[in-house]
């Protein structure tokens, strides 16, 4: 597939699976809970991370408060004008007091005691049987009464690392608890940095330079149309990722002069994602990137360096304001809230 999609959604996309004859998927369906099969086709190339050119979303808004249609108009034709920031959601960084970006500083630094510490610590709103797991670990640094009470599936990294923990001989050896960790979420915890960084930069690139266009400075790309390839390159996420609104550190962004700024629009300025291959812009957010970073006790050029390979994060770049395309609305009255919109 070209990119996951949120649980809580009720989604469509397309799959591909290698020399599996149709009748077989008609089966399978049939036992699948929660997803459906269908639309077979038959095709010469399968599907992979990056080919993804985009998402189509219908969003519907219930028991609107505070606004009419008058008032918010006004905010709708914005949207479909202009555009919007194109920050990272919170889904990116988690929920709960202890964000991802917070655990992804630690592996940064290669300070896997933090990484695991911060991965089990006691937080408010977790389910009952996660908040006594962690209780008992942290009251007791005991790892097997802690995983015994660990849920797999509602908590798979703290029961990850319990579990490493657990095992005889293991329980102060943080490295390898953190490494127990499926490689999917280590990695979570990485590119929430990276996007925490981004959004920050972004806030103080609007901030200080405004949207109406670019600026002397800044990093270009040119926005691409709907399944659209970047200089032969499809949009690719960092390191592997699934964010197909990111665009490869392989592609050479433009650095805006002078002489070129007419050339382009403020949909095309980009700005990096913090790695070893990207470039900064030329002005003062490039202080901003190692400012922020400084704080946490890393660096933008350091990146590169890590002990192990796949934390050397190598970067990508991303547009900063995007413009929706086939941007509709309307207004629904409704009397019945479990009324199919």
């Amino acid at each position: 597939m070209a990119g996951t999609k949120d649980k809580r959604g009720i989604t469509v996309q397309r799959c591909s699976a290698y020399r599996i004859d149709h009748n077989r998927l008609i089966t399978a369906s049939r036992s699948l809970k929660g997803a459906r099969l269908g639309n077979f086709s038959y095709g010469p190339q399968e599907l992979k991370l990056g080919d993804l050119s985009g998402n189509r979303f219908e969003i519907i808004l219930r028991h609107v408060k505070g606004a009419d249609e008058q008032s918010l108009a006004p905010v709708l034709e914005g949207i479909r004008r202009t555009g919007f920031i194109n920050y990272y959601g919170m889904q990116r960084f988690g929920t709960q007091s202890i964000s991802s970006h917070s655990v992804g500083i630690a592996v940064l630094k290669a300070d896997w005691q933090a990484a695991t510490e911060l991965i089990l610590k006691p937080r408010p709103g977790d389910r009952k049987e996660v908040r006594k797991a962690r209780q008992v670990w942290s009251e007791k640094r005991d790892a097997r009464a802690a995983l015994e009470l660990m849920p797999q599936k509602a908590a798979l990294a703290e029961h990850s690392v319990l579990q490493a923990f657990s095992r005889k001989g293991n329980e102060n050896n943080a490295a390898s608890a953190f490494a127990a960790v499926p490689r999917n979420l280590r990695l979570m915890y990485v590119h929430a940095y990276q996007s925490y960084i981004w959004n920050a930069a972004t806030s103080q690139r609007l901030a200080r330079f405004g949207i109406d266009g670019p600026v002397v400075g800044d990093l270009v790309i040119k926005a691409p149309g709907f399944g659209a390839k970047i200089n032969g390159a499809p949009d690719a996420a960092p390191n592997g990722g699934e964010d197909s609104a990111d665009v490869s550190s392989r592609i050479e962004p433009t650095l805006v002069t002078a002489r070129n700024i007419k050339q382009f629009t403020i949909y095309d300025v980009v700005l990096p994602l913090p790695g070893w291959a990207v470039t900064y812009p030329e002005h003062e957010v490039k202080n901003v990137y190692i400012d922020l970073m400084r704080q946490d006790g890393l660096s933008p050029f350091g990146l590169g360096k890590h002990p192990l390979k796949e934390y050397k994060l190598a970067g990508a770049y991303r547009h900063m304001v995007i413009k929706p395309r086939d941007f509709e609305y309307e207004w629904m009255r409704y009397n019945d809230d479990a009324l199919p919109l």
